[in-house]
């Protein structure tokens, strides 16, 4: 499989009601908001075709839209409580982008606005890796020492 003639999604999710830090996908991170870094990594990719992020709330919408991702609709607020799942999101926005514009991805590509930190040119070396893997599902990692803050 190559990338020629595969269409590839990238799908931000960014839920307005976040209890434990209200607004945190808008909230500041060194000058920009969080979800801002996501984006931008997602731009960047010289494979991605589209960047969506799927919202209920307005407010990170125009943030989205403002950094260059489309909102081409707003999440129900079935798919926006703190008992959703990840993979009802993105079944909701791919039925919705079949539905409603005829658009049919070959790749799709799951980035969370609140894992900002990526290296320059991780989402096309993940892209790169999963086209020549032949595999159905990569997913990035990163190694952790526990809490930091105890002992």
């Amino acid at each position: 499989m190559s990338k020629k003639n595969k269409k590839i999604l990238a799908i931000i999710p960014a839920r307005g009601g976040s209890k434990g830090i209200p607004k945190k996908n808008i909230k500041l991170l060194m000058g920009k908001p969080l979800i801002a870094y996501t984006i931008e990594a997602a731009k960047k990719s010289k494979y991605l075709d589209r960047v969506i992020v799927s919202t209920d709330s307005p407010e990170i919408a125009k943030v989205a839209k403002k950094y260059g991702a489309e909102v081409p609709f707003m999440r129900p607020a079935e798919y926006a409580t703190d008992t959703a799942s990840t993979e009802s999101v993105l079944r909701h926005a791919l039925l919705w982008l079949e539905k409603e514009e005829n658009f049919y991805p070959d790749i799709v590509l799951l980035m969370e606005a609140t894992n900002p930190i990526r290296r320059k040119g991780l989402v096309d070396e993940v892209i790169e890796k999963f086209i020549a893997s032949g595999a159905d599902t990569v997913l990035t990692a990163c190694p952790t020492h526990g809490h930091f803050w105890r002992s």
